[in-house]
């Protein structure tokens, strides 16, 4: 049984620039070690990254070979996987409480999406991403490299050419795979002047939740799944999923 999305992906992103600043003049290895260690305890799964580049003049950044495993008790493995993740940190910004990153790119993703009788591992991420938040209101989430915690604010964010495998039970054709429809958000954290890393991505996971529940519909799920996936997005108050989840109904 496989199927896993895993758009904490998004979340390690994040985490690793906080690990960026964290070792700005540190080698690769370390900041590589920082991002596996802080990724998995937002996620509440096992992060790791196969090599990080960073120029401190620039600001440009790329997250080389990024690997999320899905949570237990789901079987997909890996569930997000990201061969490059370009980033723009505004370096002025580094070494203040508030670090703004202008630009992050995730091109062709490939996530597995797993449906079961009792959940998903898409929802089941988003269970210890709202846990990793509620610990980091009262200060930086515990990891293996505690630092001063830092807030973030992402003008423009991009996961485009995503591919979502989805796994089932039952499926009854050979459409396992769907795209996932382009994503585009701006001005994260803005208006609260910078959220830190947990709160952050709880806004960017939304919309990609949304998107990985509707790209589900396209495949062979049968009846049952389908109106799993359906009642799921509805509960997560997608408009998309509720019409949906009406025309079904209706059949």
């Amino acid at each position: 049984m496989r199927r896993g999305l895993t758009i904490a992906m998004i979340g390690i992103v994040i985490l690793f620039c906080a690990a960026i600043i964290t070792v700005y003049l540190s080698i690769g290895s370390v900041i590589t070690t920082t991002v596996e260690d802080y990724g998995s305890a937002i996620t509440g799964t096992k992060v790791s990254v196969t090599e990080t580049e960073f120029s401190p003049t620039s600001g440009d950044a790329e997250l080389l070979g990024l690997r999320v495993e899905s949570p237990k008790p789901y079987d997909a493995q890996p569930a997000f996987l990201a061969s490059r993740v370009k980033i723009q940190i505004d370096p002025k910004t580094i070494n203040s409480d508030t670090v703004i990153i202008k630009r992050i790119e995730i091109e062709a993703p490939e996530v597995t999406y797993e449906i079961t009788d009792t959940g998903d591992n898409l929802r089941a991420i988003r269970a210890h991403i709202t846990e990793a938040m509620a610990v980091e209101m009262n200060g930086p989430l515990p990891s293996n490299r505690p630092n001063r915690a830092k807030k973030f604010i992402i003008n423009e964010l991009y996961i485009t050419n995503a591919v979502v495998i989805v796994q089932a039970e039952d499926l009854t054709g050979e459409r396992t795979t769907a795209v996932l429809k382009n994503i585009h958000l701006e001005n994260l954290g803005r208006e609260e002047k910078g959220l830190y890393p947990a709160a952050l991505l709880e806004q960017i996971f939304k919309p990609v939740l949304q998107a990985a529940t509707l790209a589900a519909l396209t495949t062979d799920l049968n009846f049952s799944d389908q109106a799993l996936n359906i009642l799921r997005g509805a509960s997560d108050q997608t408009e998309e999923v509720i019409n949906h989840l009406q025309k079904l109904l209706e059949k």
